[in-house]
């Protein structure tokens, strides 16, 4: 089941009766853990779900709040022994009127994110190949940010997409998700790869129900490209590094970002505790739910702390921001311990990696063997 698939009434029902009350949704759900209430992890929500299918639960602000008390890391569905598509039958069920689907709308999205524009408006718009056949999906954060991916020896071109369009897909609006994943799988299709850097774009367009399959191939998210490359850093540091939700729901384990960490040169690479467990911010969750994403953020930052790194690295813009701002409140409460710094895996080895420029012929292969990775 994919995402823009959209649910019937009768996958619904299937999806709800498959689930065996096992309880294991509750070991994995962030939120859950937090707030040890029933009604808000995976297993509590289907049932309210089928409560209301059923007519014996009246809609109400209680319930509603309990669906939105949602992080969409996916973890409840990775983790579920029956099979049950969580994620989806939550996106489906969201039920808008006419004033929601206006604030969430692309326009009030897009109002929202220029806000991001005042943190780079003395920054030059990044410039990229004008002529390759290998895109950059720009994410909209990356965007406003005005940040540059950068791949020592690779040449890409931005391939000028619309937003994934999970914002939207996670506030009930599957009509602009199936709007720009079709406008987006047009540009795919003329393309011999697309790479990725934020793990919510990479994980969300790799969900896409495409309707040339072959298109899905020519995904890769950006460390592909480090697996047979010789890094050496410039300096001894050492380092720990978060996995994003999505990062893992896209099929990227710690282990493979552990590989790379561990082959560069000079770098002592420390693994935290629960190195995978979310950050807490989940896109603006942070912002509907701050009491519970400045707890789960807390758990994380106590985690990254405890690794003595000089660095702490991940992959997800939203994550960058969920750490550098649990890493702030512990540097002004916590005088006497050693605080890391956060950076970006890619901006980390561009700024103290040396690589090994490869010639034309072994980018080629690199290139080939993305295809095959995905």
């Amino acid at each position: 089941m994919n995402y823009t698939t959209i649910m019937q009434d009768d996958e619904i029902k299937q999806n709800i009766l498959k689930c065996s009350r096992c309880g294991l949704c509750q070991g994995v759900c962030p939120v859950y853990k937090e707030t040890k209430n029933e009604k808000n992890n995976a297993r509590g929500k289907l049932m309210q779900i089928w409560g209301l299918k059923k007519g014996d639960l009246a809609l109400n602000s209680k319930i509603l709040n309990n669906l939105d008390l949602c992080l969409n890391c996916g973890k409840c569905k990775l983790n579920c022994p029956s099979g049950v598509h969580t994620v989806e039958v939550f996106c489906k069920e969201k039920q808008l009127n006419t004033l929601g689907k206006f604030l969430n709308s692309a326009f009030i999205f897009n109002l929202k994110l220029s806000i991001l524009g005042l943190f780079s408006f003395f920054k030059k718009t990044p410039k990229y190949k004008k002529e390759s056949r290998i895109l950059y999906f720009e994410g909209c954060i990356a965007k406003k940010l005005k940040k540059k991916l950068e791949i020592k020896g690779i040449k890409f071109k931005n391939g000028n997409f619309k937003c994934c369009a999970m914002p939207y897909l996670s506030k009930g609006r599957a009509d602009v998700y199936k709007d720009f994943s079709y406008y987006n799988e047009k540009i795919i299709e003329n393309a011999d790869l697309v790479i990725f850097d934020c793990a919510t774009c990479y994980s969300t367009v790799k969900n896409y129900s495409f309707k040339n399959p072959k298109n899905k191939d020519k995904l890769v998210f950006y460390t592909d490209f480090y697996k047979s490359t010789e890094f050496y850093s410039q300096k001894s540091i050492t380092i720990t590094y978060h996995l994003p939700c999505h990062l893992k729901n896209s099929g990227i384990n710690i282990e493979e970002i552990e590989n790379i960490l561990n082959s560069i040169k000079n770098i002592k690479y420390k693994k935290m505790q629960n190195a995978d467990d979310c950050c807490g911010f989940g896109g603006d969750f942070f912002i509907r739910h701050p009491k519970i994403a400045y707890l789960i953020s807390m758990k994380k930052a106590c985690n990254v702390i405890n690794t003595n790194a000089d660095i702490v690295l991940t992959s997800c813009p939203t994550c960058l921001w969920s750490l550098a701002f649990s890493m702030f409140i512990n540097k002004i409460f916590r005088k006497n311990v050693k605080i890391p710094k956060v950076m970006d895996l890619n901006d980390f080895i561009n700024r103290y990696c040396n690589i090994r420029i490869k010639q034309e012929k072994e980018i080629n292969q690199d290139a080939n063997m993305c295809k095959s990775l995905v």
